[in-house]
């Protein structure tokens, strides 16, 4: 899957009022009438990212160069070209991304100038490497070795890239689309230095039950290591009426009166 998408994290921060987190809030719009008796802001964090899935429907390759299209549309060269792009044009602009098995293959392609804009991006904070490793690894079925291995090979590469006295390795596991997660990856990320675990994927009971006790996000304790957990409130794609990716079904906008 290489889809350009935003994910949209909401909170409320008032003073003299408790926090409140519209995540958990059964709204489909938050806004500040819709929460009785708060009169503070709303406060919206968005998170532009892209998910590249490291062979599904296709192989690498295929991914990467975006051929194949007809069994799926998207080349995520294509995805790093153009944020990459539109980071160094708007420094205002921020943007995470996951998988080294492709950046790792975008970045050998690129000249000594890229190179050096993407260090910068990198230096500047406006591109953050998160979760680290080649891929989102697979945590129902796999060994806590291939972990390991798969893990390492990315933040290794990325320290040789961008080390230096202003890196910070990635702190965040983000796990958004693998199907079921484990104490045992949780613990392994904490050891590995990560402060939080994002994720996606959940039985609709378990979901359905956190979702009502407002229990979406909580600490895991994992074979003794403690990992503040978030679960996506609408998976990992834009509420409804944010439509940012290539599934977007909004009419055009016809800037020109005259048109």
């Amino acid at each position: 899957l290489a889809v350009l998408c935003l994910v949209v994290v909401l909170t409320v921060v008032a003073a003299d009022e408790p926090d409140i987190d519209i995540n958990h809030a059964d709204i489909d719009v938050p806004t500040r009438e819709k929460v009785p008796g708060h009169k503070g802001t709303i406060t919206v964090h968005v998170v532009p990212h892209t998910h590249d899935d490291v062979g599904w429907l296709k192989t690498v390759d295929q991914y990467y160069y975006g051929s194949q299209d007809d069994i799926y549309k998207g080349g995520v060269q294509y995805i790093i070209d153009t944020v990459i792009e539109q980071l160094v044009k708007d420094p205002k602009k921020k943007f995470i991304y996951v998988e080294v098995a492709f950046f790792k293959r975008w970045w050998e392609e690129q000249d000594k100038e890229t190179r050096q804009q993407v260090k910068n991006l990198v230096t500047g904070g406006q591109l953050e490497f998160i979760n680290g490793g080649y891929c989102m690894n697979d945590e129902a079925s796999v060994h806590y070795t291939a972990t390991i291995d798969q893990m390492s090979e990315g933040l290794v590469w990325l320290k040789e890239q961008f080390g230096g006295p202003h890196y910070n390795p990635p702190t965040i596991a983000w796990q958004i689309d693998p199907f079921g997660h484990s104490s045992a990856h949780a613990a392994l990320s904490a050891q590995m230095g990560m402060k939080g675990l994002f994720f996606a994927r959940m039985h609709y009971q378990d979901y359905d039950k956190r979702k009502k006790n407002k229990d979406l996000e909580f600490n895991w304790i994992a074979e003794g290591e403690d990992m503040f957990t978030s679960v996506m409130y609408r998976h990992y794609n834009a509420p409804p009426g944010f439509n940012f990716d290539r599934r977007g079904v909004d009419p055009p906008m016809v800037r020109n009166p005259q048109s």
